[in-house]
């Protein structure tokens, strides 16, 4: 009997150890830890995995974070509409559809009509000033309404990581040339957001409204003259051989773009791993407004070699000059009593952007700069 009940016990004690080190290993594969353990997150993007704020800044951003976590952190990626259609990655984020995504906020102002803000045109800004800016307002403190921020104001339902804005967007045409006020006001450009509609009314341009990837076709047919648009995202849609001429040393606003999760998956996510999502994203940030500027060069190089004229602003006749800055400046004025209409600060918040414009390193036209 006392040899059974031995075995019994010892029968007993390596099941139970057996136990144990199953349970150790599997804890083992998933990091040890309930605060280690593998996270799997869906990232997505509407637009193509060639685009810069893909494979320029969520990609690199997504294999940091991978780095910092030790592999704890794994990402299923979808680009180029496999999963979500532009502009709807923000929507996707929010109802659980994916956990990552690049949200363009400027193609939904119905939903978010401060954040066309960047679009507003400057006299003097680059990638890095533009970038700069749209970070330091997505961080500003400063209250506008009921005591609530710019985030707070449009984006409080996401976690964001700002990314680089697109290089400065300009005026490029198949060939017509800005010689006089006359010449501008017979021109037929394709405008990307309300702010450049509103532009276009104010220096006498005629406003061709439609999508990028339908411009290709319209400006072979000669439908219109040409387009506000940035020169680094010419390479997307082949336009470095339809474009001609171009204006530079005037700034028709920046596209801006952030990394987004919904706040609620962000508070479920161990510390540590929020942690290398800021670093990852501190550490990228830059290198996405370098991009840009590399492409840019690139297409400049080629529009050149195939006949392509760029313009200085200051060498334009006095005249068109004029009218161009008297544009940004009413520009400015409209947008704010758009924005006011609509119940938001619209005042406040040009005056702040202004301020954090400047204090980047750009400039406005000396209307804007008195503007209260």
């Amino acid at each position: 009997m006392k040899k059974r009940k031995k075995a019994i016990f010892l029968t007993f004690i390596v099941s139970a150890f057996l136990v144990m080190t199953a349970c150790s290993l599997k804890a083992s594969e998933t990091g040890g830890n309930e605060n280690n353990k593998v996270i799997k997150l869906r990232a997505a993007t509407g637009l193509s995995s060639q685009h810069a704020w893909w494979s320029a800044n969520l990609v690199p951003w997504i294999d940091r974070v991978k780095e910092l976590t030790d592999g704890q952190v794994e990402f299923e990626t979808f680009s180029g509409g496999e999963l979500v259609s532009t502009p709807d990655e923000g929507d996707a984020v929010l109802n659980g559809t994916v956990d990552v995504a690049l949200v363009l906020p400027i193609y939904q102002p119905d939903q978010y009509a401060m954040a066309e803000i960047t679009m507003l045109p400057l006299t003097k800004s680059d990638a890095h000033i533009g970038s700069n800016a749209w970070k330091a307002l997505l961080n500003s403190d400063v209250e506008l309404k009921d005591g609530k921020t710019f985030s707070e104001l449009q984006f409080s339902e996401f976690k964001m990581f700002p990314i680089a804005t697109t290089q400065e967007y300009s005026i490029s045409t198949t060939g017509k040339e800005f010689m006089s006020v006359k010449n501008v006001k017979d021109t037929s450009l394709r405008t990307p957001s309300r702010i450049h509609e509103k532009y276009s009314e104010h220096i006498g341009i005629n406003s061709v409204t439609m999508p990028a990837v339908e411009m290709y076709d319209a400006l072979s047919r000669g439908s219109f003259d040409g387009s506000y648009y940035s020169i680094a995202d010419w390479s997307g849609y082949g336009f470095q051989d339809l474009f001609k001429y171009t204006i530079t040393g005037v700034n028709f606003g920046h596209f801006n773009a952030f990394i987004g999760m919904s706040k609620e998956k962000w508070d479920t996510l161990p510390k540590n791993v929020q942690e290398a999502m800021t670093q990852a994203n501190e550490e990228l940030f830059t290198n996405g407004a370098d991009e840009w500027i590399k492409r840019s060069e690139e297409m400049v190089k080629l529009n050149e070699a195939d006949g392509g004229k760029f313009v200085e602003f200051s060498t334009l006749d006095q005249g068109v000059q004029d009218l161009i800055n008297k544009g940004i400046e009413d520009t400015w004025k409209d947008y704010a009593e758009l924005l006011e209409k609509q119940g938001l600060p619209g005042e406040k918040l040009i005056a702040l952007w202004r301020d954090i414009i400047i204090e980047q390193g750009g400039d406005v036209p000396e209307g804007v700069k008195k503007l209260k």
